[in-house]
């Protein structure tokens, strides 16, 4: 057996054993683990946890902020501000930065933030200890949240949170710090293992974190969550097991294909001139049912970016298969989900 099946397994038994509260088992197998998964310490700043700016005159230079005493001089004025949060085993230069920031950053006015906390969320270190970590990111980024707000440098309803996974669930978290609610957070498949059975709902991302929480769920399956955590949840391809495009994909990201494909969307929804456009259905119950076309009148709208704010519910599309995945507006999604 590859050492990497050997640990996924010894990751599986010690979530199973932490479920069952067998704590002496567990702490056994964690023995067998790296030193290097650590429990990050519960202050703020952090070392581990740092904040780096991106606009048009940084990009190839970005410039690491003091979360203490942000300077205000190093933003381009009046700027809506964007905030990337990446997920378990990424950094500052991975998904959703990789796919999105240069993007953002080419194509809109606005500031960048790429959050970097990877040696919290360490392969093969998820559970407990990525876990466990990501609310001390979360109080973290509040606090420079909070001083860039109490400067003056930004106001809170220019404040939107992007995360991928892992880091979906660390934007939810941010609402139990910041003193006054963000306009948006975006999750994009948000991380479904150690938070899905969790029913606090201060320990997840969910539509209280924000005025506007949008969702995108391309790998509820698996890696994922199935039911809606926000205003709007949009559900890509829901009618097959993978993404479409994601059974042929042969490189190292294919085990992840589906899970990253919402970083992928996301990306493309920016410059897309047809756009991800969605149907409006009662739920993902309705749409294995086969209910959806007692909607045909619902209201579409498009996932991504440049969603409505006004968008509220359950959504329902598919994709290419390659890129460009937008398919655009809808012709009659009712015939095409009852056909599947």
């Amino acid at each position: 057996m590859s050492n990497y099946r050997v640990v996924c397994s010894i990751l599986i038994v010690i979530l199973i054993l932490h479920s069952s509260g067998c704590s002496r088992g567990e702490q056994e197998l964690r023995g067998w683990l790296p030193e290097f998964c650590i429990f990050g310490e519960h202050q703020c700043p952090n070392s581990r946890v740092s904040f780096w700016l991106y606009t048009n005159q940084t990009r190839d230079n970005p410039v690491q902020l003091d979360p203490i005493n942000p300077q205000a001089e190093l933003f381009q004025p009046r700027l809506p501000l964007k905030i990337l949060i990446h997920g378990f085993i990424g950094n500052r230069n991975l998904t959703p930065n990789l796919e999105v920031r240069d993007v953002l950053l080419q194509t809109q006015p606005v500031n960048v933030i790429s959050v970097d906390y990877g040696t919290l969320v360490r392969w093969p270190c998820y559970f407990p200890w990525s876990v466990s970590n990501a609310p001390i990111v979360s109080e973290c980024l509040a606090q420079m949240i909070n001083n860039l707000v109490s400067a003056g440098i930004y106001r809170r309803q220019d404040i939107h949170l992007i995360g991928f996974s892992l880091g979906a669930q660390v934007a939810g978290m941010v609402a139990n710090y910041v003193t006054e609610p963000l306009a948006r957070i975006t999750g994009l498949d948000p991380a479904g293992p150690g938070f899905m059975t969790q029913s606090s709902l201060q320990q997840k991302l969910d539509r209280s974190d924000a005025d506007f929480v949008d969702i995108i769920h391309t790998d509820p399956f698996f890696f994922s969550m199935l039911p809606p955590m926000g205003h709007a949840d949009f559900y890509p391809n829901l009618d097959q097991l993978n993404q479409r495009g994601c059974s042929y994909i042969s490189n190292w990201r294919f085990f992840n294909c589906n899970h990253y494909r919402a970083a992928v969307y996301y990306a493309e929804s920016i410059t897309s001139d047809r756009g991800f456009w969605a149907q409006q259905c009662g739920g993902w119950l309705d749409f294995f049912s086969q209910r959806c076309n007692h909607y045909s009148n619902m209201p579409n709208t498009q996932m991504g970016y440049f969603v409505s704010g006004d968008a509220s519910g359950s959504y329902f599309l598919s994709t290419h298969e390659v890129s460009p995945f937008a398919k655009g507006p809808l012709v009659d999604i009712t015939v095409e989900v009852a056909e599947k």
